[in-house]
């Protein structure tokens, strides 16, 4: 028998006895699809656009649009998909609340803007004492409390403290809050401040980064059984998340147009973009510490039941690999 003629598995067998390297054949490769809960709003673009750029990565993905971070999150609890995302106060409140889940990404930082009626001329948070504010829930809610307290003001959605708060429900119920003068500031996500502004009745108070919390950057959240099943596949992806949140944030251009026609075709002007743009990035930059801020705040507000360490539920290993990959930079 020559050599010509041994069989692939002889060959196999030799290599294993050999300890050769051996590439698996492609048709062994991880075809798993990843299953991505996405939010159809600005921060999640970068999601969105992982899916021009899959094929490249070698990566195939299915994205399902949501309206509301809490519905992402239950999908991603309910192994009805594989990645979710919203600020990092939704994933860990998701976390929390029982799904194995693990934090690997951001995709955007900033989009919050603090606004005040401009008949009153309110500049700084030391100004909203007896005044009315108006915020969502959620994200922007931690963020109220953090700079509350930073700032020694007393807040309730009763009369009485020095701040009383107002929750609304959307963004677009915020700004008619404020231009009907039924709140004298409000916290809200972009475009809305930036539109109140330049619509007349508003004018700039805070951007609120100057707290524990950063620059809120956004989570990008996977499962960690889907993590340990698939690690090819979860790197690949993102690598490809990596590589979309860089060429949108490089090429404004490009972002504008993927935006206003294809991934929120029809509910954002180009107008309205350009102005979100001014007080947001897109950036994949994340840190444990900032997570563990998260952690305790929402703890001590009464947010979460349990206490979490950050080292438990983000894995960046993933997120430091890509960035190397596709030759990440600030």
């Amino acid at each position: 028998m020559t050599w010509m003629k041994v069989l692939p598995s002889t060959l196999a067998a030799l290599a294993l006895i050999l300890g050769l390297n051996v590439p698996a054949a492609k048709a062994q490769t991880d075809k798993t699809t990843v299953r991505v809960a996405n939010l159809d709003i600005g921060p999640f673009v970068p999601v969105a656009y992982v899916a021009k750029l899959a094929a490249k990565h070698g990566v195939s993905v299915k994205i399902t649009g949501f309206r509301r971070g809490l519905e992402a999150a239950q999908a991603v609890k309910a192994g009805e998909a594989d990645v979710g995302v919203g600020g990092v106060e939704a994933a860990v409140t998701a976390i929390a609340g029982g799904a194995p889940a693990v934090i690997v990404s951001s995709c955007s930082t900033g989009g919050i803007g603090w606004v005040g009626r401009a008949d009153l001329n309110l500049k700084s948070i030391a100004d909203l004492k007896g005044k009315k504010f108006a915020v969502i829930r959620g994200l922007h809610e931690l963020v109220m409390r953090v700079e509350f307290e930073q700032h020694g003001l007393t807040y309730s959605t009763e009369p009485g403290s020095d701040v009383q708060v107002v929750f609304i429900n959307s963004p677009p119920a915020l700004n008619t809050a404020l231009k009907g003068r039924d709140v004298e500031a409000m916290s809200a996500p972009e475009p809305f401040p930036s539109r109140a502004v330049v619509e007349g009745y508003a004018r700039p108070l805070l951007r609120p980064y100057d707290t524990p919390l950063g620059n809120m950057p956004r989570a990008v959240f996977m499962r960690s059984d889907f993590l340990k099943a698939h690690p090819d596949v979860a790197q690949r992806f993102v690598d490809a998340l990596v590589e979309a949140t860089m060429t949108l944030r490089d090429n404004p251009a490009l972002a504008r147009d993927f935006v206003v026609n294809d991934a929120l075709k029809g509910a954002i002007t180009a107008k309205d973009w350009d102005m979100a743009m001014q007080n947001q990035t897109f950036d994949v930059s994340i840190t444990s510490n900032t997570v563990q801020a998260y952690v305790d705040y929402m703890l001590k507000y009464g947010m979460i039941k349990s206490k979490l360490k950050s080292s438990d539920i983000t894995d960046l290993s993933m997120l430091e690999k890509a960035m190397a990959k596709v030759h990440w930079k600030k």
